[in-house]
């Protein structure tokens, strides 16, 4: 009984949202899609950490953008920073939490003129215990590097997005 029903509501729900102008912001919309096709460089430092957070965030771009190709039309420039600030110290003067901060500077650089398009910054923190050994701290700060990236890419994606919707629709005016 609630099979044909949830069938058929879904076939309107698709219907409704094809008529109206809906595109995924991930999905495949063509070659001409602006975050479809975009060429990703990271600034390296002298910091390995930066790096690392550098890498982890460069990668989840590629993962939810694809690589671009050599006729893309724009660059990302990607210059990571990470930061690990103690929280909750105990009565031995001990961190009991800390924070892991990274921040993404990026600049969107148009691949024909070189000019920069737009600039932003993605920041991320995320929060972690700190276990009692000095290797627990190592690797949860590791695992806190890594989910921090990963959520600086997903903000970064979404002001690209912003970005580009905006100038489709001062294109349309």
């Amino acid at each position: 009984m609630m099979r044909p029903f949830f069938i058929s509501f879904a076939l309107l729900v698709s219907a409704v949202l094809s008529g109206c102008g809906f595109t995924p912001m991930h999905g495949t919309a063509g070659s001409t899609a602006p975050l479809a096709n975009m060429n990703i460089e990271m600034d390296k430092s002298s910091d390995v950490v930066n790096n690392q957070a550098g890498f982890f965030v460069t990668q989840r771009l590629r993962d939810r953008l694809g690589n671009g190709s050599q006729a893309a039309p724009y660059t990302l420039k990607i210059t990571p920073t990470y930061r690990r600030t103690r929280l909750g110290l105990t009565s031995g003067d001990v961190a009991s939490r800390y924070d892991v901060t990274v921040t993404a500077k990026w600049k969107l650089v148009d691949a024909k003129t070189g000019k920069t398009a737009k600039t932003g910054r993605a920041l991320s923190v995320v929060t972690f215990g700190a276990p009692a050994g000095p290797y627990g701290v190592i690797t949860a700060d590791n695992v806190g590097v890594e989910q921090s990236a990963k959520e600086a890419a997903d903000k970064l994606i979404v002001q690209l997005a912003r970005h580009f919707a905006d100038d489709a629709k001062k294109a349309e005016k």
